[in-house]
């Protein structure tokens, strides 16, 4: 059973705080409070990932998005995208005519300037970079509506998509990407609750160097989390010389049933690098390498959070660990 974010809990908890007008009602089940009245005026209450309460008085027009992966829930939810970072639009999540705030990711710098100069009706952004916490805050204090959110397992991708589907009013969205979308997975657990195997892992992001390139546990990755759920056991969730560098000799020893391997950055030269890495005396040794148990996830799915393909993204690990059963 998938667990609901705790922000979640928290907007059941805000419909004891907000009063609804005359004929308001809650929209869907768990994404804030929303009131209207016969003059089809509108309001909408909700918690974002922090804990923080937003409220909305109309229904945002322009929006800004800072990240991109939440600029896909707000386009699958029927929003459009109006001022964002240069990585939305490259992932094609916004148009060229959108305004920038950053001509990257937005990971170290947002254009705050620019941002409330726009003055936007609504800004989203992640809780996962200072830059983007700095920047609601501040938006915050000069009276623009803005939200803070973390996804990182499928039931935090269903609260922000409910929340976003009651914001733009497109709530049959809710159903189609995000119900149906729980239905698939369900179905999926259920095909493979009967292994009992408890393979181990180990999950690689690789860069160009050995700077940039890590192992990544249950606590810092949406994937690690996944294989867990599927049943994996990550080496590196109880290694700290695993968590803090890719140390070998600790790869070794634990000599690990898979690796699974993302890219950051520039997808050639990382594995390019790693492909290096599995070349050389010991990493060579290693059984999931001798035996071809080791893969490179597809970027969209693994790197970037894959949102509405969620189930895509279960259905693709299961087929690595249970082939027998999917």
């Amino acid at each position: 059973m998938l667990k609901l974010p705790r922000f979640l809990i928290t907007a059941v908890a805000a419909l004891l705080l907000v009063s609804c007008a005359a004929g308001g009602q809650s929209e869907l089940g768990n994404g804030g409070t929303t009131s209207a009245n016969d003059g089809a005026e509108w309001s909408y209450t909700f918690s974002d990932s922090t804990g923080a309460d937003v409220t909305l008085t109309a229904r945002p027009k322009k929006i800004a998005v800072l990240f991109s992966s939440y600029a896909d829930i707000w386009v699958t939810a029927g929003g459009n995208v109006d001022i964002t970072v240069g990585e939305a639009v490259e992932r094609g999540f916004a148009g060229e005519s959108a305004v920038l705030v950053d001509a990257g990711a937005g990971h170290t710098t947002i254009d705050l300037e620019t941002l409330t100069s726009e003055s936007p009706d609504l800004v989203i952004g992640t809780a996962d970079y200072a830059c983007q916490t700095n920047a609601v805050d501040f938006c915050r204090s000069v009276g623009i509506p803005a939200a803070l959110f973390r996804v990182e397992s499928f039931s935090d991708y269903l609260g922000v998509l409910e929340i976003f589907c009651n914001i733009t009013g497109e709530n049959a969205r809710y159903e189609t990407y995000g119900i149906k979308v729980k239905e698939q997975i369900d179905a999926l657990f259920d095909l493979i609750s009967s292994a009992d195997s408890t393979p181990s892992i180990l999950f690689v992001r690789a860069g160009s160097s050995a700077k940039s390139t890590k192992a990544k546990t249950t606590s810092d990755n949406f994937a690690c989390v996944m294989l867990s759920e599927l049943g994996a056991r990550n080496i590196a969730d109880t290694n700290n010389e695993l968590s803090s560098s890719l140390s070998l000799e600790a790869i070794l020893v634990e000599d690990p049933d898979y690796l699974f391997i993302t890219t950051m950055g520039d997808e050639a030269a990382a594995k390019d690098y790693m492909n290096s890495l599995l070349a050389a005396d010991g990493w060579k040794d290693l059984a999931c390498v001798k035996e071809n148990r080791y893969f490179y996830l597809p970027k969209d799915l693994f790197h970037f959070k894959p949102n509405a393909r969620w189930a895509e993204a279960y259905e693709y690990l299961a087929e690595l660990f249970y082939p027998e059963k999917t």
